[in-house]
């Protein structure tokens, strides 16, 4: 009306809100989905604990031992280290590469094996599958059981200066105790991208390292000391077949 005053209305604050099904709730990723992810990069990882009578069950996953390039794809990132001088010109040391080796160390015993993948290969890409087995065994004498804390590899390929050191707890995501004459096996792989030496030598890399490993009280869970043990992984070869 012509002399009054506009009349205001006030809207009040309201919200929009999506239906329960709708809404976008927050994911937490569990133990186990993160060994899903893990395991990924796993290539049929078999893993044993062998005992003189009864299997012994392993604590619960520490982190994967999935092998790539660099040895294996740890939490560690891997550094370098000066390579060995035989391995960067091809011209191997030894006159017959082991592709296997058998080394005891402070009681523990560890024996790898190695075989060439030629399903997971591609030569024309400069790419090489090998897998290599480990079983671990604990040979005291002394009624000592031992549990493995950690690992450390390192891996050089033909024609490298260098050579890549991985390190990362446990093993294939375990931390196994071992009883007087109990095994842990297990079995990963090692996709190498390496350029063969062919003209010199059927070896690609070579492979060593060492595991951690403390002794454990009586009651076989308290460790005695906090300074690990090692046991030696010894050199071996990754060597394309004939």
């Amino acid at each position: 009306n012509k002399g009054q005053g506009e009349a205001g209305a006030e809207l009040a604050t309201f919200h929009f809100v999506f239906p329960e099904e709708q809404r976008v709730k927050p994911v937490r990723p569990s133990e186990e989905d993160d060994d899903e992810d893990d395991e990924e990069d796993e290539d049929a990882v078999k893993t044993t604990t062998v005992a003189s009578s009864t299997s012994t069950p392993s604590p619960p996953p520490a982190a994967k031992d999935a092998t790539t390039t660099s040895a294996t794809s740890s939490s560690t990132p891997a550094s370098s280290l000066p390579g060995e001088p035989d391995m960067t010109s091809g011209n191997i040391s030894t006159p017959s590469p082991n592709d296997s080796s058998d080394t005891v160390t402070s009681d523990v015993r560890v024996v790898v094996t190695s075989t060439y993948r030629p399903e997971r290969s591609d030569a024309k890409l400069d790419k090489h599958c090998f897998a290599y087995n480990v079983r671990i065994t604990n040979e005291s004498k002394n009624d000592q059981s031992i549990q493995l804390v950690s690992r450390r590899f390192e891996i050089q390929t033909v024609g490298s200066a260098n050579k890549d050191v991985v390190q990362g707890p446990g093993v294939t995501g375990r931390q196994p105790v071992l009883k007087p004459g109990e095994s842990f096996e297990y079995t990963s792989t090692a996709p190498l991208s390496v350029r063969p030496m062919l003209d010199k030598t059927k070896v690609v890399a070579r492979m060593s390292g060492e595991y951690n490993f403390v002794q454990l009280a009586d009651d076989g869970k308290t460790p005695l000391s906090s300074t690990p043990l090692k046991a030696e992984l010894g050199a071996f070869h990754f060597i394309l077949p004939e």
